[in-house]
C-alpha cells in the first residue's frame, strides 16, 4: 500500500481506536470539526486521503472537492440513496458500519494505491473508471476468502445490481450452472499459482432471472507481488456477440430451408445483353408468371425485359462491377409479371468462371420480397410523417427544403401551439394531444397544391406556402390559419402565434429557427391582437443582438476579472441618522461590440440562456469583495444589498456558494442584505420562506425589492421571513403628480412598520418625494436625490465624507 497521510474526521472514541489498529502502518490525524480538518489538510500536504463520518460532515465532503484527496464516507445507513447522494457529493468510497478492521484496511489500501495515478502511474486509475468495459478489485487473506473492493460503473451495469450486492453474494451463485463447473477447475489452478490467469466465456444471471453473456479475464491486481491475493477482474459484456452468433447460426438454418423448401426461382444464364436463361427452376411460374420454357433461350420473352426499365441499367452496372466473379451479386429490384404486376425480388448470385478466368455464365437464385418491401414503405411512412397528426414531420419538411423548395418566392407560416401544453396539467396529456390534432385536421382544409401541412414539433404546425402574390396575400392566409385556430382554442382559453418567414438561400435549420422566433414573437405578443408576426429584419437584428450578449456573457463567465462586466454601488441613506446605512450593488455589462446593455436586457437574457447562476456568483463574489473593502475601512455597520434572481435562489448550490464566498472574503453576514422580488414567492412559497429562515439565522437580511407592483404576498405577509420592503419607485414618482391625501406610500409605509418591517423607498429624485417620506417616517431612501450608482472609489470617497462628518 503506497504509503499517504489519513485525516478523520468526526468519529467517536471507540472508533477511534478501530481504525488506529486497522491502520497501524499510516500516518493519522484525528479531527473533530470541519474548521480543524481544513486547518489540518493546509498544515499538511501529506494528507491524501480523509475518512468522514456522515451525513454529519456532509458540508465538509462537498468542501474537500476544493482538494486533491480522496474521500471515504462512513455512515451507519443501509439504504442506497444515501450511498448515491455520496458518491454525487463526490465521495470515493462509502463503508457501512459495523466494519470489519480488515475490510477498513482493504478500502484505504486500494484508494492509497489508486493515488498513484496522480503521482507514479495513471493508467491504473484510468482503466477502472474511464474504460469501456466491467472491472473489478477482489481482495483477501486468502483464495478462499475473497472480497470485492472496487467496482467500475460499467460492471454494475454489466451485472444490473450494486456494488452492495456484488460485495455480499458468492461469485459463484451469480454464474450460470452450466459455467461454473468449468471455471472452478480453472479458478483452481490460478488459486494455486499453476497459472498466472484465465480468460473465460460465461454467463451471470441478473436480478431478474436474466442471463448475460461475459468475456472475463482473470489476473493478480499486481504482477511484481504474486504472492499478493488481489485479483483484477476485466469483463466484457459478449452478449449482443452470442446473440448475433445464435441469429447467423439460425440464419443459415433458416436460409437453408428457404431454399429447399419455400418457393424461388434458381437459374443460369449468360452473361450478355438479354440475360439469356440457360436454365431456370419450377418456382419461375409462381414468381414471374412465365413457364420455365418461355424464358430459357429468350423463347417467349428475355429476362432483360422482365426487369423493369428504370433498374435494367442498374442492375447491368452492378454485375459489371464484380464481373470477376469472386464476389457474390446481391441486389434488389423489380420485375415485371406475365400478368402485368410489379413484385421485389432478391437477387443472390455468383459469376462461374473458365479455366482462363472469363466468365461464362451466371448463377443465382431470386426470392419475392414484395412483402417486406411493402412493410419497408410502411416504415418510411411513419418515419417521415408524426404519428398522432398524419402530417408529414420535420425531417420530410427538411428534405423537402433542402431538396427543391428553399427558394426566395416560397414562404413558410408556422403555428406556434405552445400555450395548449398547460392544458395537459388540468385535462391530461391526451386531451392537449387530442387538441392539436383536431387544430391540425381544421387546418387541413386549407391545404392544396400550394399550401402543404407539416407537424414540425409537438405544438407546432407549419405550411409551406408555394410563390405566395405578395405580402398582403401571405398575411392574409395567416389570418385565415389563425382564424381556423381561434375557432377551436378560444373556449379553451390559451393563446396561440402565427409566425411568417419568406425562404432565403440561409441554411434550412437557420430559416426555421427565424420562423419559430416569429411565432414565439406572435405567441407573446397574443393578448394586444397581433397574434400574427412575419420575420424581418428588426427581428433579424433583435435576434443577433441577443445571440452577441449571450455569448458575451458566456465569454465573460470564462473569465470574471473581464472589464466588460462590473458593478456600481448606490448609496441608501439612513433617514433618522442622516448617514449612509449600505450600498445597493447594481450589475453593469459594457459590450466591445454593442456598447452599454441595459441590466433588464442581459439579467432576462442570463436567465433564459441558463446562465444567471453562474453570473450570479460573480456578482455576489464581486458585492462581498466591495463589502470587504468597506469594513477594512472601518465601517462595520455598512452592508450590502445583493439583487438575488428566482433561478439562483431555487439552485441547490446557492447557499452553500454563498457561504463560501462570504468565508472568502471574511465579512459579517449582519451586513448582507438580500434582494428578491415578490415573484419567487408563486411557487414553492413554503421552500422560499424557509430558505429565508435559514439565511436570517445565518445573520443575513432579506428584503423585498419593488414592493407593491408584482405578485402579491399581503395576504400572507405575517408569516413572510423577510427584514425589509423596499417601495418600488412607481409609488414615489406619484408623488410628483397626486396630492399628498391621495397618495397611499404613507399606508404602505405604516403596514410595513406594523409588520416589523424597515421600509426603504426607492428612486427618490426630488425634495419633496423626500419631505414626504420622512414626514411618514420611511426609513432609509435611495435615488439620484441623495446620489447616483457610483464606481467602487467614488463609493468610498462618499462613505468617508458622509459618515465621518
Amino acid at each position: 500500500m503506497v504509503q499517504v497521510g489519513v485525516l478523520v474526521v468526526g468519529v467517536s472514541e471507540e472508533e477511534t481506536a478501530t481504525i488506529e489498529k486497522s491502520l497501524k502502518s499510516a500516518e493519522l490525524w484525528f479531527v473533530s470539526t470541519e474548521v480543524e480538518a481544513v486547518a489540518c489538510l493546509e498544515e499538511h500536504p501529506s494528507i491524501r486521503i480523509a475518512l468522514l463520518d456522515f451525513p454529519s460532515k456532509i458540508t465538509l465532503l462537498q468542501k474537500l472537492t476544493q482538494y486533491p484527496i480522496q474521500c471515504i464516507v462512513i455512515s451507519h445507513s443501509d439504504t442506497v440513496e444515501e450511498e448515491r447522494e455520496a458518491f454525487a457529493l463526490g465521495a470515493s468510497d462509502y463503508l457501512r458500519r459495523p466494519y470489519s478492521p480488515e475490510l477498513l484496511r482493504i478500502r484505504i489500501g486500494l484508494l492509497a494505491d489508486s493515488l498513484m495515478g496522480e503521482e507514479e502511474n495513471v493508467l491504473f486509475d484510468s482503466l477502472l473508471w474511464q474504460a469501456p468495459i466491467g472491472i473489478a478489485v477482489y481482495s483477501g487473506p486468502d483464495a478462499a476468502h475473497m472480497e470485492m473492493v472496487k467496482a467500475n460503473a460499467i460492471l454494475l451495469e454489466i451485472m444490473g445490481r450494486t456494488k452492495e450486492e456484488l460485495m455480499t453474494i458468492d461469485w459463484k451463485l451469480l454464474t450460470h450452472p452450466e459455467d461454473l463447473e468449468k471455471e472452478l477447475v480453472k479458478y483452481a489452478q490460478f488459486s494455486n499459482h499453476e497459472i498466472s490467469g484465465y480468460e473465460i466465456e460465461k454467463r451471470f444471471i441478473k436480478p431478474d432471472g436474466s442471463l448475460v453473456w461475459v468475456n472475463m479475464t482473470v489476473s493478480r491486481l499486481y504482477v511484481n507481488q504474486p504472492e499478493a491475493e488481489d485479483y483484477l477482474g476485466i469483463i466484457k459484456d459478449i452478449t449482443e456477440q452470442k446473440e448475433l452468433e445464435a441469429s447467423l447460426r439460425e440464419r443459415e438454418r433458416i436460409i437453408h430451408s428457404y431454399f429447399s423448401q419455400l418457393p424461388g426461382m434458381a437459374y443460369r444464364c449468360a452473361f450478355d445483353e438479354h440475360w439469356t436463361m440457360q436454365f431456370v427452376s419450377s418456382g419461375c411460374e409462381w414468381l414471374t408468371g412465365y413457364l420455365p420454357e418461355e424464358l430459357v433461350d429468350n423463347k417467349v420473352i428475355a429476362f432483360n425485359e422482365v426487369i423493369t426499365p428504370l433498374h435494367r441499367k442498374k442492375v447491368r452496372e452492378e454485375w459489371k462491377s464484380i464481373i470477376n466473379g469472386e464476389t457474390p451479386f446481391i441486389q434488389e429490384y423489380e420485375i415485371i409479371t406475365k400478368d402485368g404486376d410489379k413484385k421485389w425480388v432478391f437477387d443472390t448470385g455468383r459469376g462461374i468462371l473458365d479455366g482462363q478466368g472469363e466468365i461464362v455464365a451466371i448463377e443465382g437464385m431470386l426470392f419475392d420480397i414484395s412483402e417486406r418491401k411493402r412493410h419497408e414503405l410502411v416504415l418510411n411512412y411513419y418515419h417521415n410523417h408524426d404519428e398522432w397528426t398524419d402530417l408529414p414531420n420535420r425531417r420530410f419538411l427538411v428534405s423537402f427544403l433542402e431538396r427543391e423548395q428553399k427558394k426566395q418566392g416560397n414562404a413558410l407560416l408556422a403555428v406556434n401551439l405552445t400555450a395548449v401544453h398547460a392544458l395537459s396539467v388540468a385535462h391530461g396529456f391526451l386531451y392537449s394531444r387530442n387538441l392539436v390534432k383536431q387544430v391540425a385536421m381544421k387546418l387541413q382544409a386549407l391545404s392544396d397544391s400550394e399550401h402543404v401541412l407539416f407537424s414540425s414539433y409537438e405544438y407546432q404546425l407549419i405550411f409551406f406556402i408555394k410563390e405566395p402574390a405578395d405580402s398582403t396575400t401571405l398575411l392574409s392566409f395567416g389570418r385565415m390559419v389563425s382564424k381556423k385556430v381561434a375557432s377551436l382554442l378560444r373556449e379553451e382559453r390559451v393563446g396561440w402565434g402565427i409566425g411568417l418567414i419568406e425562404l432565403s438561400e440561409a441554411p434550412v435549420e437557420e430559416i426555421l429557427t427565424n420562423l419559430l422566433v416569429a411565432s414565439e414573437q406572435a405567441l407573446s405578443d397574443f393578448d394586444t391582437g397581433h397574434e400574427v408576426c412575419v420575420f424581418d429584419e428588426a427581428m433579424q437584428q433583435a435576434m443577433r443582438r441577443r445571440t452577441t450578449i449571450e455569448r458575451e456573457l458566456a465569454e465573460l463567465i470564462k473569465n470574471p476579472s473581464s472589464s466588460s462586466f462590473y458593478l456600481q454601488f448606490q448609496p441608501i441613506w439612513d433617514v433618522k441618522t442622516q448617514t449612509i446605512s449600505g450600498f445597493e450593488a447594481l450589475s453593469r455589462m459594457k459590450s466591445p461590440s454593442l456598447g452599454s446593455v441595459s441590466p433588464t436586457e442581459f439579467i432576462e437574457i442570463a436567465e433564459k440562456a441558463k446562465l444567471i447562476v453562474p453570473l450570479g456568483k460573480i456578482i455576489i463574489n464581486n458585492a462581498l469583495q466591495f463589502l470587504s473593502l468597506v469594513e477594512k475601512e472601518g465601517f462595520s455597520s455598512v452592508g450590502v444589498s445583493i439583487n438575488i434572481s428566482a433561478i439562483q435562489l431555487m439552485n441547490k448550490d446557492f447557499l452553500p456558494s454563498l457561504m463560501k464566498a462570504v468565508e472568502h472574503h471574511r465579512v459579517d453576514t449582519e451586513n448582507i442584505t438580500l434582494e428578491v422580488t415578490e415573484s419567487v414567492f408563486i411557487s414553492k412559497f413554503q421552500d422560499v420562506n424557509d430558505l429565508f429562515f435559514l439565511l436570517q439565522q445565518l445573520g443575513m437580511s432579506i428584503a423585498i425589492d419593488d414592493f407593491g407592483t408584482g405578485y402579491s404576498t399581503l395576504s400572507r405577509e405575517r408569516e413572510l421571513n423577510v427584514n425589509c420592503l423596499k417601495i418600488d419607485k412607481a409609488f414615489i414618482d406619484k408623488l410628483e403628480v397626486l396630492q399628498e391625501k391621495e397618495a397611499i406610500t404613507a399606508e404602505i409605509i405604516s403596514l410595513a412598520h406594523k409588520l416589523g418591517h424597515t421600509v426603504i423607498a426607492e428612486g427618490v429624485e426630488f425634495e419633496n418625494q423626500y419631505n414626504y417620506l420622512k414626514k411618514y417616517q420611511c426609513d432609509k431612501i435611495q435615488g439620484f436625490l441623495f446620489s447616483k450608482p457610483l464606481d467602487i472609489s467614488d463609493a468610498l470617497v462618499l462613505l468617508k465624507q458622509t459618515n465621518r462628518t
